[in-house]
């Protein structure tokens, strides 16, 4: 996202001369996808009343504030319901798919607007509902403004060498020091501790892994939302947002480049150890493949068992559910030689073990967490 890239560094140059730029610094440019704004017609609403259309079983009839104006709109998303805060399209908009909103009757109701899916404002491919916006979003601004839509995607074919321009910080150095613009790091302070817990950790493969940060957060809310402004940052760089908890951690190794990991404390037994795995052992994944451990894997353990299958994925033993609270976050250093070839030998590729088996930063680890 070159929106995101000019957070850190912002040279004063073009999108063309700065996808030049990324080439001569052998970070090799294979599109730019400009992303057009949508325009003044397109606005945060909020479903101030609904109810159900009187002659279809399936639609319903909003009131939605739009900032100064209440329309009727006619409505068929599944998740419509009151107090939903969701971007509108006002009549003369057109949609990217080219199709022009105008007041029309719905069944014998006069429709002035559509409340919009992610999909049909071309941000996502495919949409189950009307696109959900924080609840504290500015009713009445434009969504271009709101969610800082004009952007363009650079699409960077890296060679396995750059490792450490699998994130935004690393491309935003490359960039700094080829155009001479100083790099505007943001600054990240240290979250004080707040409570006393401890969770021991023994790394008997220092070679395989030299460095593990973990931090205990306890009370945590999983029916909380990610913000708009994450989730939009998320989706420009192809990751599609799933929790707080999956996007905190995504979010960090987009920016910085440190892959991150979650498990569910409650479920973790005496301790973490990280260590080879031992003959026979299995593990079932987050993705619920079961594997046959191979005594060259290093693995994320705990006093009784294997909980993660180190630096590519969790265990399914461990993972976040419905009735997580309290967490130990994981941010750890793998060597490449000991992540390297392991995940393609079980036929799989991960955003973490794409990182590891380049060589992640060994600095990382505490900014990080």
């Amino acid at each position: 996202s070159e929106s995101w890239l000019r957070e850190w560094v912002s040279p004063d140059i073009t999108t063309a001369e700065l996808a030049e730029l990324l080439t001569q610094a052998g970070l090799e440019v294979e599109t730019v996808e400009v992303q057009q704004p949508l325009g003044d017609k397109f606005v945060v609403g909020r479903i101030s009343a609904i109810e159900k259309h009187p002659d279809a079983d399936k639609l319903n009839v909003c009131r939605v504030d739009t900032g100064g104006d209440s329309l009727t709109i006619v409505c068929g998303a599944p998740n419509a319901r009151q107090g939903l805060v969701a971007p509108v399209a006002l009549v003369g908009a057109e949609l990217p798919g080219g199709m022009q909103i105008g007041a029309r009757e719905v069944r014998g109701v006069a429709s002035s607007g559509m409340i919009c899916s992610a999909a049909e404002l071309g941000l996502e491919e495919q949409s189950d509902g009307v696109m959900e916006l924080d609840a504290d979003a500015p009713v009445g601004a434009l969504l271009d403004e709101y969610l800082a839509l004009e952007d363009a995607i650079i699409d960077i074919d890296l060679t396995p060498d750059r490792g450490d321009c699998l994130s935004i910080a690393g491309i935003a150095r490359d960039i700094s020091a080829m155009s001479g613009t100083a790099l505007t790091e943001p600054e990240i302070k240290n979250v004080e501790a707040q409570i006393e817990d401890v969770f021991s950790v023994e790394l008997q493969a220092p070679q395989a892994c030299p460095r593990y940060a973990g931090r205990i957060i306890r009370g945590v809310d999983l029916h909380a939302v990610s913000p708009d402004w994450m989730k939009e940052k998320l989706r420009r760089v192809g990751l599609r947002s799933i929790s707080p908890i999956v996007d905190v951690t995504n979010y960090v190794m987009i920016e910085l480049g440190q892959p991150m990991h979650a498990f569910d404390l409650n479920k973790l037994e005496g301790g973490i150890v990280v260590r080879m795995a031992e003959k026979g052992e299995a593990l079932t994944l987050l993705d619920e493949s079961q594997i046959e451990l191979q005594q060259d894997m290093l693995l994320i353990a705990d006093h009784k068992k294997a909980v993660a299958l180190a630096g590519i994925m969790g265990g399914g033993n461990s993972e976040i559910d419905e009735g997580t609270t309290d967490i130990l976050l994981e941010s750890a250093h793998f060597s490449p030689l000991a992540i390297a070839g392991k995940a393609r030998s079980l036929g799989m590729q991960t955003d973490a073990s794409h990182r590891f088996e380049r060589g992640v930063d060994t600095h990382l680890q505490a900014l990080a967490i």
